[in-house]
């Protein structure tokens, strides 16, 4: 930090903690005024002061008060809900225990557990742009150094340099093959002269921005670093696998795995991403009911087959699911057999079927799928059984999409991928907005796709 702000560094945390116990106690109180009124029982005292002093103590547990800058909003909200849960459930256990659950009020509980953490994450959002707007203008500040100009290093000085936000000041960059500066950050020597310059200057951060290939720097300048008092950062090169999804750490036995590509859907995640889909598929099923009763009748009348007709697809973890759809050709494949994707002036779509598939009405009855936990609502497409074999030898990550659900929307068809994949370079850029997608996915993310897809997303000029 830079200013008056460190003088004070050591007091954030006590005064978060102080702020979480008030503000959580305070919106009981409130609660109990607006829905009880009147003065507070004892039990309702003992209440407010265990919540004052255990909200504090558990988020201090599950790392609540650590630094969260550089960190997205939505992964600071999971483990605020995750502490919340714990106390949640501590009181529970203590009022069964002095059997004393029957002197609180259910629905006053409830609106209070519903509402904590949505508060708590309020006043961290205005907290953070409090911060940020410091930050921007010089405060609240930390100096660092990068050690490594390779493509990673250099990814790094851009992202800070973009994000001025963080508060992150970059004194310069240390490389043995690089030039006069990177990206506008002067280069002050050689990779060995990062440990003089960090004695003499002092900074808050080093970054160890080396690549894999270079291991023995790296393992010199870190063990050169450790007589330094600078808080040193190794930037892991697993950037050099293009494919990577989470970068979560996972622990076995106490050592550290990190995950190059893995599903963004467990714990609350994948809750969240299951209470969406099963709200959203219900009220839009409900609205569309009578325009896929018109469809389905209009269907009958066009030609002689079924309404519906279902094909085999890859779900979750490459698993096999049928998925629904409107029908919409005189011949049905069920997807495991080579399967013709549709053409322009396909002979084997039917006068109905042109509508249904430029509009991608068509495709509607995958709600359903969606209420029978096969699919989401937003997510990578599902492509035949018979595509999947074929594209998955060659397209890189191919497979990866099925990290997750299928989805009737996605990335990839907002951003005009859809209809015919007659080339491989069409394919290959569906894929890489779908591993996009799972790099980056959150609520506010399908939100945004799906208000795209109802906006401009049903009818393309590419869906035969």
């Amino acid at each position: 930090m830079s200013g008056i702000t460190r003088s004070f560094e050591p007091l954030f945390t006590p005064f978060n903690q102080f702020i979480d116990g008030v503000v959580s106690a305070g919106l009981l109180w409130l609660l109990h005024y607006i829905y009880l009124g009147g003065q507070l029982g004892p039990d309702y005292q003992i209440a407010l002061l265990l919540v004052f002093f255990l909200i504090p103590i558990f988020f201090n547990f599950f790392g609540v008060y650590r630094s969260w800058r550089g960190v997205g909003l939505f992964n600071e909200f999971k483990v605020v809900c995750s502490a919340c849960f714990v106390v949640y459930l501590l009181l529970l256990l203590l009022g069964w225990g002095g059997k004393v659950t029957h002197e609180y009020s259910r629905l006053l509980f409830g609106m209070w557990m519903l509402a904590l953490p949505l508060v708590l994450m309020l006043y961290r959002f205005i907290l953070r742009k409090f911060l940020r707007t410091m930050r921007k203008h010089g405060y609240n500040s930390r100096t660092a150094v990068i050690v490594g100009a390779d493509e990673i290093g250099q990814d790094l000085c851009k992202w800070i340099k973009r994000n001025r936000w963080t508060g992150i000041r970059i004194q310069g960059v240390f490389d043995d093959n690089a030039t006069i500066s990177v990206d506008g950050i002067p280069v002050l020597g050689s990779v060995d002269g990062a440990e003089e310059y960090i004695r003499e200057n002092n900074p808050d951060m080093a970054f160890v921005a080396l690549p894999m290939s270079r291991e023995q720097e790296i393992k010199h300048t870190i063990d050169k670093l450790s007589d330094t008092t600078t808080s040193v950062y190794m930037i892991p090169d697993i950037f050099c696998f293009d494919l990577m999804i989470s970068g979560k750490i996972a622990y076995m036995g106490g050592i550290p795995a990190i995950s190059l590509w893995d599903s963004p859907f467990y714990g609350l995640s994948s809750l969240l991403k299951a209470i969406s889909d099963f709200f959203l598929a219900s009220v839009i099923l409900l609205i569309i009911s009578p325009i896929m009763l018109v469809i389905s009748v209009l269907i009958k009348l066009d030609s002689k087959g079924p309404v519906l007709f279902s094909q085999w697809r890859y779900g979750l973890n490459g698993q096999s699911i049928r998925v629904y759809k409107f029908r919409t050709m005189k011949v049905c494949q069920d997807g495991f057999d080579f399967v013709q994707q549709a053409r322009k002036e396909d002979p084997r779509i039917t006068r109905i079927g042109k509508i249904l598939r430029r509009t991608s009405l068509d495709e509607l009855p995958q709600f359903i799928n969606v209420l029978q936990g096969r699919m989401s609502v937003v997510g990578p497409r599902p492509h035949a059984v018979s595509h999947n074999e074929e594209y998955r030898s060659q397209i890189k990550g191919y497979m990866l999409r099925h990290k997750i659900k299928p989805g009737i929307t996605g990335l990839a068809q907002i951003n005009g991928c859809r209809g015919e994949t007659d080339t491989l370079d069409k394919m290959e850029k569906r894929v890489i907005y779908d591993l996009e997608y799972l790099r980056n996915w959150s609520l506010s993310l399908d939100l945004k796709i799906v208000l795209k897809t109802i906006v401009n997303g049903f009818i393309g000029k590419n869906a035969y």
